[in-house]
C-alpha cells in the first residue's frame, strides 16, 4: 500500500470517533501537506455525500433540482442541532455548487466538510467501519506508481509571458516553485512587470491545470478564465519584506493582482533581486492564504 499522506490517521480517527483533535490535527501541518490534506477531505466528502443522498450527488455538489430536497433539510437540521456554532457554514457549503463554499473561509469550509463525513458516519456503520481503506483510496494519484507518489511535489509547471518578460514555474498543488525576470526587464515600467506576472501565472496555471484533470489531484481548482470560480471574490495579500512588493492571491492561491509600492525597482540585485523580492511577495500571500485553512 502506498505511503498515506500526512494527516489521514488523524482523518481515519475522526471519522471513527469524533475526536475534535483529529479533526484540527491538520493545521499542525507545513502548507503543502495542509494543502494535501484538504485535497484528500475534499474527496472523502464528495464520497461521503453519494453514499448518503444517491444519485441526487455529482463529484460532491447537488443537483440544483434536488438541493432543496426534505431530505437535505432534514440532514442540515441534523448537525445543527449537535454543532449549532457551525450550522450556517454546513448549510452554506452543502448548498454551494462548488466545492468552495463561495464567501466562506477556507477553514470554514474545511470544518464543515469534517461535520458533514462526520455525521455521514455516525448514520452509516459501514462508511464508519471502511474509513481507513476508504481514506487510502482517496490519498493515492490517479495514474502514477506507488513509487513516484512521493515524488509528485516536485513536478513544476512554467509559463511565461509573451514577450517573455517573465517566467514563474509553480507545483501541482499551484504552490510558487521559481520566479525569473529575463534580461530586457530593466527596460519596463512596474505595471507592465506586474502585468507580464499575472499573464506568466496564467499561462503557468492552464499547464497546472490540465495535468491535475489527468491525474486527478488539486483538480477542484476551476479551470483559470472558465467564469466557474462562482463569483468568489476572497482574497489574500501580503508584502515583500523590503515593502516594495505587494501580492494578492485568491482562495486557490493564484496571483490575482500585483503591485509595486515605489519607483525604483532595481537596486543593486538588478533584475535577479527585484525576482526575489517579487517571489517573497507571492510566496508570504500564498502562506497567508494556506495558513487560513
Amino acid at each position: 500500500m502506498p505511503r498515506p499522506l500526512p494527516g489521514t490517521g488523524a482523518l481515519v480517527t475522526y471519522i471513527r470517533t469524533g475526536d475534535r483533535d483529529a479533526r484540527t490535527a491538520y493545521r499542525d501541518l507545513d502548507d503543502r501537506d495542509r494543502l494535501a490534506y484538504g485535497d484528500i477531505v475534499r474527496r472523502v466528502y464528495a464520497t461521503a455525500l453519494a453514499h448518503h443522498f444517491g444519485d441526487a450527488v455529482e463529484d460532491g455538489t447537488f443537483d440544483h433540482v434536488t438541493v432543496e430536497s426534505d431530505a437535505l433539510e432534514d440532514f442540515i437540521e441534523q448537525i445543527a442541532a449537535r454543532h449549532p456554532h457551525y450550522s450556517g457554514g454546513v448549510k452554506r457549503v452543502l448548498r454551494s455548487t462548488a466545492l468552495t463554499g463561495k464567501g466562506l473561509a477556507p477553514r470554514q469550509v474545511l470544518t464543515a466538510q469534517h461535520l458533514i463525513i462526520r455525521e455521514i458516519a455516525k448514520q452509516h456503520p459501514g462508511f464508519r467501519a471502511n474509513a481507513e481503506r476508504m481514506v487510502a483510496s482517496k490519498s493515492r494519484i490517479r495514474g502514477v506508481s506507488s513509487g513516484a507518489e512521493e515524488h509528485f511535489s516536485t513536478w513544476e509547471f512554467t509559463g511565461t509571458d509573451a514577450d517573455q518578460a517573465v517566467s514563474v514555474a509553480v507545483g501541482l498543488d499551484g504552490t510558487l516553485q521559481d520566479l525569473a525576470l529575463h534580461r530586457g526587464v530593466e527596460r519596463l515600467g512596474g505595471r507592465t512587470i506586474a502585468a507580464s506576472l499575472i499573464r506568466a501565472w496564467v499561462a503557468a496555471e492552464k499547464r497546472r491545470w490540465a495535468r491535475a484533470q489527468e491525474v486527478r489531484w488539486h483538480d477542484a481548482v476551476p479551470r483559470i478564465g472558465s467564469g466557474k470560480g462562482g463569483g468568489d471574490t476572497s482574497r489574500w495579500e501580503a508584502y515583500s519584506g523590503s515593502g516594495l512588493s505587494r501580492a494578492t492571491v485568491d482562495r486557490y492561491g493564484r496571483v490575482r493582482d500585483f503591485v509595486f509600492m515605489r519607483a525604483g525597482l532595481f537596486g543593486e540585485g538588478g533584475r535577479h533581486g527585484l525576482a526575489a523580492d517579487v517571489a517573497e511577495a507571492v510566496a508570504a500571500a500564498q502562506h497567508r492564504l494556506y495558513s487560513s485553512w
